[in-house]
Parts: C-alpha cells; sequence; structure tokens
C-alpha cells in the first residue's frame, strides 16, 4: 500500500475526516430545517450532531486502544476500541428510539408543515455525502479490523437512511401527503434501532471471548503446520481485544528432541504467525511431548 492510500486508511485519520465533515453538514441541516421549514429536516440535523459526538467517543477509543501494553494492561488497551463502539451502538438505538417517539408524537399531534425546497436540496446533500463517509469508513474498518471504525461506519449509514426519509416525507408533505413524512421517521427509527441492535451484538461477542470466524482458526493451523518438527496442533485459543488477536496455541514435537529444540520450534511458530496475520498481535506457543503412537 503506497503512503498516500496508508495514511488516507489510517483510523485517525478517518475520524477526523468524518468530524468535520458532520460539523459542516450538521450546521448546514439546521439552517435549511429552519429557513426550509422542515421539522424532518432539523430532526435529521440532530442526528448528524449525534455522529459527531460518537466520532469524538470512538477517537478517543482508537487513541487509547493503540496504546502499547504497560504493567496495569499487559496485553494492550485494545478493548478500549470495543468500548468505544459499544458506546456508539447505544447511541445509535437511542437516536433511534427517539426518532421513532417523534415521528409518532407528531402524528398523534397532526403537527405537519409544508416544507420549502431549500429542506429537500439539503436531504439529497446528506444522503451523497453520508453514503460517501459511510463506504469510506467501512473500508477502513475492514482494513484495520477495526470495530470502533466500523461501528461508527454505520452510523454514518443510520443517518443517511434518516436522510432518505427526511427526503421522502418532505416531498410527500410538498404533494399534500402530509402524513408521509412522519411515517417515514417511524420507519428509519426501526432501521437505526435494528443496526444499534446488530452492532452490539457483534461487540457483547468480543467482550464475551466469542470465537473468531472458524477460517480464521483453521489459517492458524496452516501456518502453524508448516514450521518443520510440529507434529501436531493440539489445541487453538483466540482471544480477540478490538483490532487484534492474541493466539494461544498448543503444538507436540517429537519427544525425543531436547528442550532447546522445542523452544527454538516455538520460536519458528510464533515468528510464522505473527508474520502471516497482521492482527496477531501475540503469540503464546506451549510445546507437549509427540509419541510414534499417536494419531495426527
Amino acid at each position: 500500500m503506497r503512503k498516500k492510500d496508508k495514511d488516507l486508511y489510517n483510523p485517525k485519520t478517518c475520524i477526523q475526516i468524518s468530524i468535520l465533515v458532520n460539523i459542516l453538514l450538521t450546521g448546514f441541516k439546521f439552517l435549511a430545517g429552519i429557513f426550509g421549514l422542515s421539522q424532518a429536516m432539523i430532526a435529521d440535523a440532530f442526528h448528524s450532531l449525534s455522529d459527531i459526538l460518537t466520532s469524538v467517543v470512538v477517537y478517543v477509543g482508537v487513541h487509547i486502544g493503540a496504546m502499547p501494553p504497560d504493567e496495569d494492561h499487559p496485553y494492550g488497551h485494545g478493548n478500549a476500541e470495543t468500548i468505544a463502539a459499544s458506546v456508539v451502538s447505544l447511541i445509535i438505538l437511542g437516536i433511534g428510539a427517539f426518532a421513532g417517539i417523534e415521528a409518532l408524537l407528531a402524528i398523534i399531534k397532526g403537527d405537519f408543515k409544508v416544507p420549502l425546497n431549500l429542506a429537500l436540496s439539503a436531504a439529497v446533500v446528506s444522503i451523497v455525502v453520508k453514503e460517501a463517509l459511510f463506504r469510506y469508513s467501512i473500508k477502513v474498518g475492514q482494513v484495520n479490523n477495526n470495530p470502533a471504525i466500523i461501528a461508527d461506519a454505520w452510523h454514518h449509514r443510520s443517518d443517511a437512511l434518516s436522510s432518505v426519509a427526511a427526503f421522502f416525507g418532505i416531498l410527500g408533505a410538498k404533494a399534500s401527503f402530509l402524513l408521509l413524512d412522519p411515517l417515514a421517521g417511524i420507519v428509519v427509527a426501526m432501521l437505526i434501532v435494528k443496526i444499534g441492535i446488530e452492532l452490539m451484538r457483534t461487540n457483547v461477542g468480543i467482550i464475551m471471548d466469542e470465537r473468531p470466524q472458524i477460517e480464521f482458526i483453521e489459517n492458524i493451523c496452516v501456518y502453524a503446520r508448516e514450521v518443520e518438527g510440529v507434529k501436531k496442533i493440539d489445541d487453538v485459543k483466540v482471544h480477540r481485544r478490538g483490532s487484534s488477536f492474541t493466539v494461544d496455541l498448543e503444538i507436540s514435537v517429537d519427544s525425543s528432541i531436547t528442550v532447546s529444540e522445542g523452544h527454538n520450534i516455538a520460536a519458528q511458530v510464533r515468528k510464522k504467525l505473527l508474520r502471516s496475520q497482521k492482527s496477531i498481535s501475540n503469540v503464546m506457543v506451549h510445546v507437549n511431548p509427540h509419541r510414534s503412537r499417536h494419531k495426527d
């Protein structure tokens, strides 16, 4: 990856871009909502304001997660990213619930208005910008295997969905279908809540040390077996901490070799795994004796 691309896909760079874009977009939405006579756009502006808050939470999480191990945190600070992602998912859930309640109250009160074209234009701009931010952020999150960035990306998508609802609501109101605005708001609120629940489920799995994908574990075994002297893989445990993994591996080696030789084989396995998988931050290898009567 070229240096320019590497900088662009840096998690902190991604968050800084998100914060700057959201500040500009939030101000634009508020002005468009107020002067365009659109309650939907004002509510959408509050959604973008929450994006700023969540991006700040994610930035703090990524910053702490990048700190090296210390005496109190021998495995590093990677879980800060998962905690940040969990906070983001809770904020998304809260926003979805708030948006749904507001839309329902608008129907009950019959609080309908006919918005201006300015509000409609703001909705289009918001959809394009937030979808672009989503695609960029999700790519950065996947490249860095960072749950906090991925959570923030889905928050961008939820904001884009909110703007879609605002667009159709404003369009419907201008066409005299005033009820379409709050109804669309309820539908999108449900989608936002769904995104929040899915993100929370993923982060709870990380916190609970849920096993990663089986392909990841199988690759570890394949690479370990390639090291000369490894007779058998006895056990593999993988612990995820934020965007990185710690591997506990048990291997069998010839029972007739010396302790020093067994240690060297373990060191080669550790070295190979660290080189083969960027997301692996540490490998602990335990050596067991292997006898010929054992079956591989």
